[in-house]
C-alpha cells in the first residue's frame, strides 16, 4: 500500500504518523502563567536535538478555539519551563494533564502530584518525577500550516533521583526510570525488553 500524504486529509496524516512513529517519549512540561499559577501538559513530539549545549525540543499546537496552547504562551512570555520524564506510575496524571482547561486554570488542581522547590531551578518541579530539567527558551520556530510551534529549550540544571544511578551519577537504569511512551490514539506503553548490542567500530 502506497499513500500520498499530500492527497490525504490532515487528520489521516496525523493518525498515520502517530501510529507509525512509535514509541514516542513524552515531555511533561511545567510552565508558569501570568497569574503565577503552574500549568503542566504532555507533549509526545519531543526529543533531544543537541548535547553541546544541551537542547531539547517539543512541538506545541493550538487549542480547539485556535489560540496558542498555554505552554506555548507561557514560554514565549517568560522563557522558562521544567521538562519532566514521567514514570508509568504517573500515567493517569499525565493523561489528566492533557485536559483542555480555561486559560489561567492549573491542571495540577485535579492531580495527585506535588511540587517542590530547588535552589537551582527557576520554577518548581514535580516531586514524583525522577528526572526533571530546568530549561530556558532557546528558540521557537513556526512550522507547517497550523502553524505548529517547535520550541527549543536549553537545559540549565538536571534533577536525577539517586535511586536511578548505576556506575556513575549520569548513567541511569532505564528499567528503574520506567518512562511512559506514547503510541497511537489513546494508547501508552512502557519499556519491554532491552537489548544491549555493542556499536560497531
Amino acid at each position: 500500500m502506497l499513500l500520498n500524504l499530500n492527497a490525504l486529509d490532515k487528520s489521516l496524516v496525523y493518525r498515520l504518523l502517530t501510529h507509525t512513529v512509535v514509541p514516542r517519549p513524552i515531555a511533561w512540561v511545567l510552565t508558569e502563567n501570568e497569574q503565577g499559577n503552574h500549568n503542566v501538559a504532555p507533549f509526545s513530539y519531543f526529543n533531544i536535538v543537541c548535547s553541546d549545549p544541551a537542547i531539547l525540543m517539543f512541538s506545541v499546537g493550538h487549542k480547539r478555539d485556535g489560540s496558542k496552547k498555554d505552554t506555548w504562551q507561557n514560554i514565549e512570555r517568560n522563557g522558562k519551563c521544567v521538562v519532566h520524564i514521567a514514570t508509568g506510575e504517573l500515567m493517569p496524571d499525565v493523561n489528566e494533564s492533557a485536559r483542555t482547561l480555561p486559560a489561567g486554570d492549573s491542571e495540577l488542581n485535579g492531580m495527585s502530584v506535588s511540587l517542590v522547590e530547588d535552589a537551582e531551578f527557576s520554577l518548581p518541579r514535580i516531586q514524583q518525577c525522577p528526572v526533571a530539567f530546568d530549561c530556558e527558551k532557546h528558540d521557537i520556530h513556526l512550522l507547517g500550516n497550523g502553524p505548529q510551534a517547535v520550541i527549543y529549550v536549553s537545559i540549565n540544571t538536571a534533577y536525577l533521583s539517586d535511586h536511578l544511578a548505576l556506575s556513575d551519577r549520569v548513567t541511569l537504569s532505564e528499567k528503574m526510570l520506567n518512562p511512559i511512551a506514547r503510541l497511537g490514539e489513546d494508547r501508552f506503553s512502557l519499556l519491554g525488553d532491552i537489548n544491549a548490542i555493542p556499536r560497531p567500530e
